[in-house]
């Protein structure tokens, strides 16, 4: 159970730093307005590129120190991280020099703006991903713990004052600035020495045991942005805007998951993996943390249904129009989570060109489906819907490639998956239930949503009390130290 432990830790550290960030955004987004940070939402894409451009080195470090530290074999392990961090070094600095000069090719003003300050975010980005995976490979959760409290403060105070002084330039230097404090205090506390002499052999080892890994965390990276790409393209800017509180939601949830989620649960499942050599015993990793969100977030979402309308209203009045397609995201949030439960163990069960042949296939349909609704006149709600009807698809694929890995028939897999979405199901149904109801004309106004939002958990909760007296993962969760 101690990665139990090590997931409260930095999830709880995650989503302070990650609430720091929403205040910042929120304010953010009611100052600069719709347009702005549809161009600023738009450029920040580019920053993938340099996930891409990495080949999966860190992560390739990532997975096999913890497997090197397993097995005592320290001279390798510190050979691996040094050519790993000097080529995230390199990277950094070339890729961001690149997209500074590519910015004066651009002819809008704006862009050019964000481009440059994409540019910088991008050149601190690197190295701060090799020091945050080295610090997770070697279990240093407790420091990764405190970097993310540090981060969270400079990232809320900083973004805010910035972006109030200098507009979109003020975002541009908000964004590079707490990942360039990430790097500072990770490097000063790890006392990691970067250099400029790459081992190439050493990284073509690294390249081949992360690539994989990296395309995988890519390609589902660019499935679940399906929306707002098609929404760019077809909609534009603006709408693109108006769709920023669903891409916030989605970018926070998955920042969490996978900073406290996914990117525990790997560095513990090769430790394990060094260990055992089994593949076997790693599957529980995965399984009990499934389980926990299959019937302890959908509740969590459900009330952030109803309580998301009247933050909107008061705080970002202008984004009213991104409302509807943002409550119906909520839930995509749900898939996400669990994909992330069980990515690392992909890697150990040898299961990614699987996985490479599922995003293949449902990502074209997914694309195709998101233009098909745009072309129908369905709206932001209809793009919201094919997100969550898509990420559904895929994640009930990964399940099934990863019971499969584990031995399981046919109708044991049925079950499971009928099981684990049962709660989230009866949740989304619950909420359409709510919202259909007109609680108007028996109460003021303000009273609705959290009245609703009360209703949904006491229908909800003798499914939460059947789930846990049968799992007790919550129990569980809290009684680890």
């Amino acid at each position: 159970m101690k990665h139990f432990r090590d997931i409260k830790t930095i999830s709880v550290s995650s989503f302070i730093n990650l609430a720091a960030a929403a205040v910042s955004n929120i304010w953010i987004l009611r100052m600069l307005g719709p347009a702005v940070m549809g161009i600023w939402k738009s450029a920040v894409l580019l920053v993938s590129l340099a996930d891409w451009a990495n080949l999966g080195v860190t992560r390739g470090a990532r997975l096999q120190i913890p497997v090197l530290e397993a097995q005592h074999n320290t001279e390798e392990s510190e050979r691996l991280a040094g050519s790993a961090g000097a080529f995230s070094m390199l990277l950094g600095l070339t890729l961001g020099l690149g997209m500074l000069a590519a910015s004066f090719f651009v002819g809008s003003h704006n862009f050019r703006i964000a481009l440059r300050f994409v540019a910088l975010s991008t050149a601190v980005m690197s190295p701060y991903c090799f020091l945050r995976d080295m610090a997770n490979a070697r279990h240093l959760f407790d420091l990764r713990s405190k970097e993310n409290y540090v981060r969270g403060v400079v990232d809320c105070i900083g973004g805010i004052i910035l972006a109030k002084l200098f507009g979109l330039a003020g975002l541009g230097l908000g964004t590079a600035l707490p990942i360039a404090v990430g790097v500072v205090f990770l490097w000063v506390r790890m006392r990691t020495v970067f250099t400029f002499s790459i081992d190439f052999g050493t990284v073509k080892k690294l390249i081949r045991a992360g690539l994989p890994y990296q395309i995988s965390d890519a390609g589902f990276d660019l499935l679940r942005r399906l929306d707002v790409i098609a929404v760019a393209l077809l909609l534009g800017p603006i709408f693109v805007g108006y769709y920023g509180i669903s891409y916030l939601t989605m970018d926070i949830c998955v920042l969490l998951s996978q900073r406290g989620v996914a990117e525990v649960l790997s560095p513990h499942m090769q430790r394990s993996l060094g260990q055992t050599d089994s593949f076997a015993t790693v599957a529980p990793f995965y399984e009990s943390l499934a389980r926990l969100t299959g019937y302890a977030l959908p509740p969590l979402l459900g009330v952030g249904a109803f309580i998301l309308p009247i933050c909107v209203r008061l705080a970002l009045p202008q984004y009213i129009p991104g409302i509807a397609p943002a409550q119906i995201t909520l839930f995509s949030v749900f898939f996400l989570v669990v994909h992330s439960t069980m990515s690392s163990f992909f890697v150990a069960a040898q299961k990614l060109p699987a996985i490479f042949r599922l995003f293949s296939i449902i990502g074209l349909m997914g694309a195709a489906t998101q233009f098909l609704v745009l072309r129908a006149g369905l709206g932001l709600t209809g793009v919201a819907w094919t997100t969550l009807a898509t990420l559904a698809v895929v994640i009930s694929g990964e399940l099934v490639i990863a019971r499969r890995a584990c031995g399981h028939n046919t109708a044991e897999i049925a079950l499971y998956l009928s099981s684990l979405y049962f709660p989230v199901c009866a949740s989304i149904g619950l909420m359409l239930l709510m919202n259909s109801i007109n609680l108007a004309g028996w109460m003021p106004g303000f009273l609705e949503s959290p009245v609703k939002a009360a209703l949904y958990l006491l229908f909800y909760s003798p499914i939460f009390l059947i789930y846990e007296s049968k799992f007790t993962m919550l129990r569980a969760l809290y009684q680890t130290t």
